[in-house]
Formats: C-alpha cells, sequence, structure tokens
C-alpha cells in the first residue's frame, strides 16, 4: 500500500528557521519532523510519496542519501496545490486503496488499525478525527454513527457542530480522484469532503496525542507531547554534571549544560549553555547560550548565539542569529 505525506506548504510560521530548510525537515527532538511519521508506518506501507514544492531539491537529495526502511518517492508540485491537489498531483503514481497525511501533525495514531478499520466500512474514504476543547482553529467535522455528515472551516467555537476536529489522516478509495479538480489548489475540507458525504466518508475516532507542528506554539506542544512519549534522554557524551535539570529533557551527544534546564526542553548536538535558564524551547545543533540568559518558548535555529544576560521569549531565531548580551527579545523573529 502507499502513503502520500503531503508537505509542500512554505512553512511561513516557522520562519526564519524555514527560509534554510524545508518544513519537512525541520528538527524536532532532533530529527527531520517528517522522520517521526516514517518510522511509526505499519509493515503495509511500502512505498512512500512525499508531495513537495518548497524546496524540492533539499527534500529529494534528503531522501537520496539515506535509507529509511521504504521506498521514498518526492514528487514535485511546481506550485503549492493544498492537500486535494497534492492528492491529485500524483494521480498516475497511485495504485488502489491509498493513505494520506498531512506532513505537519504528529500523533500516535495507529494507521494500521485507521486502514482495518477503512476497509471494514467498505466506504470510498475514511478520515481520522481527535477531539478538542476549542475547534474554532480548525475543520470541524461533524458526525453521524461512523459517518461524517457536515464540514465547517474554523467555526466560532459556539457554532461548532461537533469538538472533532480533522486529524489529517485519511484512507482513500480510487474514486477519490474524480472528486479533485486538476491542476489548481484544491481544499479537501471545502471542496472534496462535500461532495463524498452522499458515497459514504467513514470517520475514526482517535483520542490519543495530537499536535500539528506548523506554527511555534504548536511545535513546541507537538515537542512537549514527544518528550512525554519517550523522547526525552541524555546523551552519555553530554556534559550536564553542573546542571540542574527539570525533566523531561533531551540532550544530544557533545553539548554541555551548567545552567537551569527544563522542563521541555531539546537541545541539539554540540551546544554550549552557560548558567542560563532553558524552559520549554528547542536549540537546533551549534547553539550557544551564555551566563545570565533566559530562553523560553522559543525556538532556536542552529548556531545561533544567545549573548550574556539577554532574554528570548516566544521567538523564533534564524540559524546563525546573534542575539547581544542584555538584548530583550519578545515574540521577535530574528534573521541571521
Amino acid at each position: 500500500m502507499q502513503l502520500l505525506v503531503v508537505a509542500g506548504g512554505l512553512g511561513t510560521r516557522l520562519r526564519p528557521v524555514t527560509l534554510t530548510r524545508p518544513k519537512a525537515l525541520v528538527p524536532l527532538l532532533n530529527r527531520p519532523q517528517i522522520l517521526h511519521l516514517i518510522d511509526r508506518l505499519p509493515d503495509r506501507i511500502d512505498q512512500v510519496l512525499v508531495a513537495v514544492n518548497y524546496m524540492f531539491d533539499e527534500v529529494r537529495d534528503f531522501f537520496g542519501s539515506r535509507d529509511v526502511g521504504r521506498d521514498v518517492v518526492v514528487v514535485h508540485e511546481t506550485t503549492p496545490l493544498g492537500t486535494g491537489g497534492a492528492i491529485k498531483n500524483v494521480e498516475d503514481r497511485l495504485e488502489g486503496t491509498f493513505v494520506a497525511v498531512n506532513g505537519d501533525v504528529i500523533d500516535r495514531l495507529d494507521l494500521e488499525a485507521l486502514v482495518a478499520f477503512h476497509e471494514a466500512h467498505g466506504t470510498v474514504g475514511t478520515l481520522a478525527v481527535v477531539p478538542v476543547d476549542d475547534p474554532s482553529s480548525f475543520g470541524v467535522v461533524a458526525v453521524k454513527g461512523d459517518l461524517a455528515t457536515k464540514f465547517v472551516e474554523k467555526p466560532p467555537r459556539a457554532d461548532a457542530p461537533s469538538n472533532l476536529i480533522n486529524a489529517g489522516r485519511y484512507v482513500f478509495e480510487p474514486d477519490v480522484l474524480d472528486a479533485i479538480p486538476k491542476g489548481r489548489e484544491v481544499s479537501l475540507e471545502r471542496e472534496v469532503f462535500p461532495k463524498l458525504i452522499d458515497a459514504g466518508l467513514a470517520v475514526y475516532r482517535y483520542d490519543g496525542p495530537w499536535s500539528d507542528a506548523g506554527t511555534l506554539p504548536s511545535y513546541l506542544r507537538a515537542q512537549a507531547m514527544l518528550l512525554v512519549e519517550g523522547g526525552a534522554h541524555v546523551d552519555p557524551d553530554a556534559d550536564v554534571a553542573r546542571a540542574t535539570i527539570a525533566p523531561p529533557v533531551l540532550v544530544a551527544g557533545g553539548s554541555s549544560v551548567e545552567g537551569r534546564l527544563g522542563p521541555r526542553v531539546a537541545v541539539g548536538r554540540g551546544c554550549r549553555i552557560g548558567r542560563a535558564t532553558i524552559v520549554d524551547a528547542a536549540l537546533f545543533d551549534g547553539v550557544s547560550v551564555d551566563d545570565k540568559a533566559h530562553v523560553s518558548g522559543s525556538l532556536v535555529g542552529a548556531r545561533a548565539a544567545v549573548g550574556e544576560g539577554a532574554v528570548v521569549r516566544d521567538s523564533i531565531l534564524a540559524d546563525g542569529a546573534q542575539v547581544p548580551p542584555h538584548a530583550n527579545l519578545i515574540e521577535a523573529r530574528v534573521a541571521s
């Protein structure tokens, strides 16, 4: 069976770290984000199609240089096509029933169980839904029994027909392709799913850990989820003897930490953290943070440097960015 990963977005909400890498390759717990999906694929998935527009060459070269245990084909979108358009764009490569997923979602959904549910219901398509406290920022699904009856995109909370949102995981029969216009951007929720309701669109309820990772807050939620789910680890080659650690944290080899680290922090390889405080943050490889600095709610790109006494809060720093001593950055985006 084939799986299509829709990974064509520009990653604008994670800029400036996505100015130097595609969103699919943004590190999450020190590994490219897309590998968190591929690592958990069931055995029946023998080929992965990755639909990419932005930085296609980098994604193609990444998979061309390593064995990830599956046949991976990176497909170029000359223009961004949305989830529906990306599916239509690979129509000539698809053979039979297939799985499609949004590439920026992190979860623990069992794709094998999702496919089995689809096969048992015999519908033209199946989508996974997940309950959330506030569905107003998502595509909301109204459900009767095991079938979808309505889709509402980002409704006011009081008007939402349910608290179930589209989880970005789908199983489709080839007939679905006939409902997708060709050659332009297409939204599944707005254009395709309403056409499929009469044909029967099954709904698979998932109630486990789930987060997208396309914004700074959601990226940090996804990181925290993975840390709690077993991703926390301090490499034996990391020097944390003088650090105060509040788990869960991940510290890669070759890094040294003297200050307060955690909770919910991932530190890449070769980082140097002085007597600083790091909370709810991701530091990519080669980052340095000097004494008395405070970094929280932030994503710090590779080889960036935070000066002594600086405060970085709710911010994203580009690869190689330099934060002067005693600077105060709140909700900032700092280029290199």
